[in-house]
C-alpha cells in the first residue's frame, strides 16, 4: 500500500546476465493450480522476487520486479474475491466509501488470507482519515506478507500523519530495506531523517 495513490490501491533466478538484460520473469499463468497449491506457489515466488528486489542494481530492474510482485499481489485464486475487489474499486472511484467498506469487509471474511483485500480496506479507511482502522488492516496484510513493502510504507505514512515521526522513520527504513529503489519512501526517509535526527542541518 503506499497509502492513497500508492496503495490504490516471487524459485526463479532474476539475476541480470552479463549482457545487462534481466532474465525472463516468471510466467504467472503457470500458477493455475488448486487454491492451496496456488497460495504456496505465490509465497515461494514472492520470496524469490523480494530477494531479487532487495538486490536490484537499478530503478529499471527494480520496476520490472515490482511489476511481477504486484501481479502476484492481485491474484486471489477466488472468483468471488475478484468480483468483490472489482466492485470495491468502482465504489472507491465513485467515492462511495461506505459501500467500499462493506464490500471489502465481506471480502476479508470470505478470503482472510488474501492480503490485497485487507490492503484495499486500509486504503478506504485512510481516505476517510480513519487512521486507527487503517493501521489495523495493515497489520493483517503484514501478518500474511511481512515483506509487503507498500503496506509497510503505508504504515509509515500513517505514523507520520499522526505525529509519531520517530516510528515513521523506522518503518520507512524497513520498507526501503525491502525495496531500496522506492522513490516515495526514499523522499519520506530523507525528510523524516532531517526532522527526527537533524540530518542536513
Amino acid at each position: 500500500m503506499g497509502l492513497g495513490t500508492a496503495i490504490v490501491l516471487a524459485p526463479l533466478a532474476l539475476a541480470a546476465p552479463k549482457s545487462g538484460k534481466p532474465d525472463k520473469l516468471p510466467d504467472l499463468n503457470t500458477l493455475s493450480e488448486p487454491k492451496k497449491s496456488l497460495r504456496e506457489a505465490h509465497r515461494e515466488v514472492l520470496g524469490s522476487l523480494y530477494d531479487q528486489l532487495q538486490k536490484a542494481e537499478s530503478e529499471e530492474r527494480a520496476a520490472l520486479i515490482v511489476s511481477a510482485i504486484e501481479k502476484l499481489w492481485s491474484r486471489s485464486g477466488s472468483d468471488t474475491a475478484d468480483i468483490l475487489m472489482e466492485r470495491a474499486g468502482l465504489a472507491i472511484k465513485a467515492r462511495n466509501y461506505n459501500l467500499a467498506t462493506r464490500i471489502l469487509s465481506a471480502l476479508t471474511e470470505v478470503e482472510p488470507s488474501y492480503a490485497a483485500g485487507w490492503n484495499q480496506l486500509a486504503t478506504v479507511y485512510f481516505l476517510e482519515d480513519r487512521y486507527f482502522e487503517a493501521m489495523q488492516q495493515l497489520r493483517h496484510v503484514l501478518a500474511i506478507d511481512p515483506r509487503h513493502f507498500k503496506a509497510i510504507e503505508g504504515l509509515g505514512i500513517i505514523l507520520r500523519e499522526t505525529g509519531n515521526k520517530k516510528a515513521a522513520l523506522a518503518v520507512t527504513r524497513r520498507a526501503l530495506a525491502i525495496h531500496p529503489h522506492m522513490k516515495t519512501a526514499k523522499q519520506a526517509e530523507e525528510e523524516l531523517a532531517r526532522e527526527v535526527e537533524g540530518q542536513g542541518i
